[in-house]
């Protein structure tokens, strides 16, 4: 089940570029704030690469490992949009 959840989002942000920018990530979780992403990201919820001063890279990759997280699965019952 896991793999079949895994490949659904990787089918869904196929058109996406391999690393990701926080204000990508922030329209993907369903539009949640940029702040909300900076918490996610200074928490360890989601990994990320730290590129300069407040400017973060995730790699698509990381992105999947994070919705697939228990974190985000409790989380996203809370944000007003969803990952379809």
């Amino acid at each position: 089940m896991e793999q079949e959840n895994r490949q659904y989002y990787e089918k869904l942000f196929s058109n996406q570029p391999d690393v990701l920018d926080t204000e990508t990530v922030r329209q993907l979780l369903g539009g949640i704030g940029i702040t909300t992403v900076w918490k996610l990201i200074r928490r360890g919820c989601l990994r990320h690469i730290h590129y300069r001063e407040q400017c973060f890279l995730i790699p698509k990759a990381w992105l999947i490992d994070y919705i697939m997280s228990d974190h985000y699965q409790s989380y996203k019952s809370k944000l007003k949009g969803q990952i379809k």
